[in-house]
């Protein structure tokens, strides 16, 4: 952790001694999706990451950990991982069977989940299935949150999403032709990596939003969020054995 980022989390402890573990004015509430059809690894929502701690198990423990959030959500389709949710002090939404397919997209869900919770004005979409998410991350991101909502901003919801700079020169393929055009520098003028700022490119570790940008754009961003830079070795994201094997490893050399 930065010296900055150590500096605002300080703060927000600090602040939270006063005020409570979280912005009373402004809540937060913390939503994990968790269906049970995951095909590459069945119930990967809860597959084990390490001895008696599943992927839910210890991203929930995260979430309770930052101290950010009024409220703690797990919308899922299946018996055993709401069991899970229960286990670690999350309160289950019941997933309907429509919200809970392979096609079914997080913004739908999420969706359901606010239609059936009028009260809930601000949230956090919370992957489970990144294993390195950090409580820093979490409490940075409240507290650009609270910044921005306290800001005023009425035509601007407020946002705040995971991202890691990349320093990838990219370049894209002609499917017609074959030919290779460079897309974000020039071959002739190749940048070296301290001489250009990289790009930012979205993890999924976890969304912060107004509640207007699902409900009413259909979104979980605009050009207005603000954005958690996380560590590079952190974004692993868990879509597969391989995956899971990895994050093992990783974890037992911490």
């Amino acid at each position: 952790m930065g010296l900055i980022t150590t500096l605002i989390v300080l703060l927000y402890v600090f602040e939270s001694c006063f005020t409570g573990s979280s912005n009373s004015e402004h809540p937060i509430a913390a939503l994990v999706l968790a269906r049970g059809g995951s095909k590459g690894i069945p119930l990967k929502n809860i597959a084990e990451i390490q001895p008696n701690q599943t992927l839910l198990g210890r991203a929930l423990g995260t979430i309770h950990q930052s101290g950010v959030f009024d409220s703690i959500w797990v919308s899922t389709d299946h018996e055993q991982i709401a069991y899970e949710a229960d286990r670690h002090g999350a309160s289950v939404f019941a997933r309907s069977a429509m919200h809970a397919q392979d096609h079914s997209t997080s913004l739908d869900a999420v969706r359901e989940f606010l239609d059936a919770h009028p009260e809930i004005h601000n949230f956090a979409l919370i992957q489970c299935t990144s294993p390195f998410l950090r409580a820093h991350y979490l409490v940075t991101a409240a507290h650009q949150f609270h910044s921005r909502v306290n800001a005023g901003m009425e035509n601007a919801p407020a946002c705040t999403f995971s991202v890691v700079r990349s320093y990838k020169l990219r370049w894209k393929e002609d499917v017609e032709t074959g030919h290779l055009k460079a897309i974000n520098f020039d071959p002739f003028a190749r940048p070296r990596r301290q001489d250009w700022p990289g790009e930012l490119v979205e993890t999924g570790m976890f969304y912060f939003a107004d509640r207007r940008l699902v409900m009413e754009m259909g979104s979980f961003q605009s050009e207005t969020c603000t954005v958690v830079e996380v560590d590079e070795q952190d974004v692993l994201e868990i879509d597969n054995w391989r995956h899971l094997t990895l994050a093992r490893i990783l974890l037992g050399m911490e």
